[in-house]
């Protein structure tokens, strides 16, 4: 399990306290080493649903009265961790930050974005969705019709090279949340044969080729 660099404690939704003390801008890629696997986490989920299923059963075999952790349904955290792939697959992450707002470009994905001056915005497409900066670390919290939450965090190391993404998948369907940690170090695309394009169809399109 990967930890983040700080906590989270409530929104912060004034100007002032949305105005971030670190600067995320630059190219991430993924360091697949210090990465959750959703496998891995699906299968510790399912061990934890199988120790309360043993747990309750020798309680009910004693005869005891027994008061454990809700179960939920099995076929809901199956698709949480579905989603959580879905959402979590992006391999690179570009950062953009200035005086006014983030904007977090993800491969393969939408971008998440935060005016600070702005962190409620009202139902789109996807949703409700809401941002906001705690002093240490970015939070992003989308709430879909369908009930399902999604809540990015990210925060950065004190040396400036290490990008941490914890993502938190809730339904009340299934009775339990699932999370995936992610940690992202910083590159040079140039440096590292990356080019990327524009394109109307499939937005930033990232290549690689040979560099001297």
């Amino acid at each position: 399990m990967i930890t983040l660099w700080g906590c989270a404690p409530s929104p912060r939704t004034t100007a002032d306290a949305m105005r971030p003390t670190i600067d995320f801008s630059g190219h991430w890629e993924i360091d697949y080493a210090r990465t959750d696997s959703v496998d891995i986490q699906l299968n510790a989920k399912f061990r934890e649903i199988q120790r309360e299923l043993r747990r309750r059963n020798e309680a009910a075999e004693r005869g005891a009265p027994y008061q454990g952790s809700p179960i939920g349904d099995v076929d809901s955290l199956l698709a949480l961790a579905k989603m959580a792939e879905m959402v979590t697959q992006s391999a690179l992450l570009e950062v953009r930050q200035d005086d006014r707002s983030i904007w977090i470009e993800r491969e393969n994905s939408f971008a998440l974005t935060c005016a600070f001056d702005d962190p409620q915005r009202a139902g789109s497409r996807l949703g409700q969705e809401i941002c906001w900066w705690d002093g240490v670390q970015w939070h992003f919290v989308i709430d879909l019709p369908d009930g399902l939450r999604i809540k990015h965090q990210f925060s950065r190391s004190e040396d400036g090279l290490s990008l941490a993404q914890r993502t938190v998948l809730s339904n009340p369907r299934s009775g339990s949340d699932f999370a995936v940690s992610r940690v992202f170090g910083r590159y040079d695309p140039s440096g590292r044969g990356y080019t990327c394009r524009e394109t109307l169809s499939r937005g930033k399109v990232c290549t690689t080729e040979e560099v001297e």
